[in-house]
């Protein structure tokens, strides 16, 4: 029998972005989009005032995206015509990143404002100081996507319209979960989304398809996603690339009943319309907790049970864990803190 200490809520949890509303007590696949920069209050915290959260993980998240590229450069996927919108998303986080951080990011114009345009970006955390030209290949040092990809958290996915569709164009991808950026490159909204149960039954497709189409780049959205996985770590780098790294860990976690090592994985997915091309870009900011750390908030445990026990089973099992939510949901409750739980608790 394993036993996984039971913590109090840490610093961290208080910007988890919880993906449920107070009173939810249920789950079901929707267009669940709301406009981004607006701050939610959690049980633990608050979430939501920027687009690129720059937070105590952030060197720890460079650095493995720095590994993972470094083993493996084809996380870098890019269509030959999506030159134009790298530089243009490039631009646009440097653009962000500087309302949100000005203490430590920086975007200068250089010169008067017109021509091409000169500038000088800063990132006082990363040591970098670059000159360029916006869409002059030759002035960074490597492709726009991958230079901007390389100093936020966020895997960074570029969609562009065509046919009456929205298809997956380009992508820098480090933290994927269960899925390959090699492999949707090129795909349609449509196929991408094909698997998820009710998802394009119940039209939920072709509605998300429909607003992104009508979005015009004047306001940022986004929406939270979760899921389990049964990692036991908050490894982020779940992609089919490295599934002989990581595949086996879910069985062990079940043999040996170790639930509180269990994660939930949650992703802020941030949308906008890009100014200069249209393109669209979708940014992906992975959080993960444990059961264990989530049974140190009394609100989210008790929600987290009642949600995943209610889910109904096409729903679970795509999302990987129909055949242990119960004897995981069973943990959370029993190891639940309150003002009279001690400081540890074993798994059962």
């Amino acid at each position: 029998m394993n036993t996984t200490p039971v913590k109090l809520p840490s610093d961290r949890l208080a910007t988890f972005p919880w993906p449920f509303s107070g009173d939810e007590r249920s789950f079901r696949y929707s267009v669940n989009v709301g406009e981004a920069r607006l701050p939610q209050p959690t049980a633990a915290g608050e979430w939501g005032r920027e687009i690129i959260a720059i937070d105590d993980d952030y060197p720890a998240l460079i650095r493995a995206r720095e590994n993972v590229l470094r083993a493996d450069p084809g996380r870098l996927a890019v269509a030959d015509h999506m030159g134009p919108a790298c530089w243009d998303v490039m631009l646009w986080l440097m653009t962000q990143l500087d309302a949100d951080h000005p203490g430590t990011m920086h975007l200068e114009r250089i010169g008067d404002g017109t021509g091409a345009g000169e500038y000088r970006w800063r990132n006082d955390l990363l040591d970098i100081d670059q000159t360029f030209v916006f869409g002059d290949d030759s002035s960074l040092p490597e492709n726009p996507l991958l230079f901007i990809g390389r100093q936020v958290p966020e895997d960074l996915l570029l969609a562009t319209e065509r046919e009456g569709q929205i298809f997956l164009d380009a992508g820098l991808v480090t933290f994927a979960n269960d899925w390959s950026v090699k492999f949707d490159v090129g795909m349609s909204f449509r196929e991408i989304h094909g698997p998820i149960p009710r998802f394009t039954g119940e039209g939920i497709t072709s509605r998300a398809e429909k607003f992104m189409m009508l979005m015009t780049g004047e306001k940022i959205y986004r929406r939270v996603n979760w899921t389990f996985s049964g990692i036991g770590s908050r490894r982020m780098d779940a992609s089919l690339e490295t599934y002989d790294r990581w595949g086996w860990e879910p069985a062990r976690i079940v043999a040996d009943r170790d639930w509180g090592r269990v994660q939930l994985r949650i992703e802020l997915e941030h949308f906008v319309r890009l100014p200069v091309t249209g393109a669209h870009l979708f940014s992906i900011r992975t959080y993960m907790a444990s059961l264990a750390e989530i049974a140190a908030v009394p609100e989210w445990a008790e929600q987290l049970a009642d949600i995943v026990e209610e889910l109904p089973e096409d729903i679970a099992t795509y999302k990987g864990f129909v055949e242990w939510r119960d004897d995981a949901m069973a943990w959370l409750r029993d190891n639940t803190v309150t003002d009279s739980s001690p400081s540890t608790a074993g798994n059962n």
